[in-house]
């Protein structure tokens, strides 16, 4: 038992790890923007835990051009047609873009992180008490 709860903390780690390397890349490549809402899609059904709003933006891009991007943001954050926000964008990938705050770039992975080591933890105790 302690060696499959290991695994699954050092597994979670690793994702976290990797996920938190995709964020620090995606930062060191994008520009913040600002960006005016176009459209705010309405979800089916009740609220689930996490779940994001889907919203359409139109920016001006460095050369000049008008792009659109769509960002998934947090359910407390109330957006209407016509407001402006701040984004982060990726030049690459334009269509895309984030909100610039820390807890939806680096919760994820921290949390996967501090998951995984309570796992390698509780995986590291069950071990010693099977050895007494």
């Amino acid at each position: 038992m302690s060696r499959i709860v290991s695994v699954v903390g050092g597994a979670l780690c690793i994702l976290g790890v990797w996920q938190g390397l995709e964020t620090y890349s995606f930062i060191s490549r994008s520009e913040i923007v600002k960006a005016r809402v176009t459209g705010v899609q309405e979800l089916r059904g009740p609220p689930k835990p996490r779940q994001k709003t889907p919203v359409n933006l139109l920016y001006t891009d460095s050369s000049g051009h008008e792009v659109s991007a769509v960002a998934h943001l947090p359910l407390l954050q109330e957006l209407r047609q016509g407001d402006e926000i701040r984004v982060l964008v990726d030049p690459r990938d334009q269509g895309q873009a984030r909100m610039p705050l820390w807890s939806e770039l680096w919760a994820r992975p921290l949390t996967y992180i501090i998951g995984g080591m309570l796992l390698l933890l509780v995986g590291r105790v069950l071990r010693a008490k099977r050895s007494r």
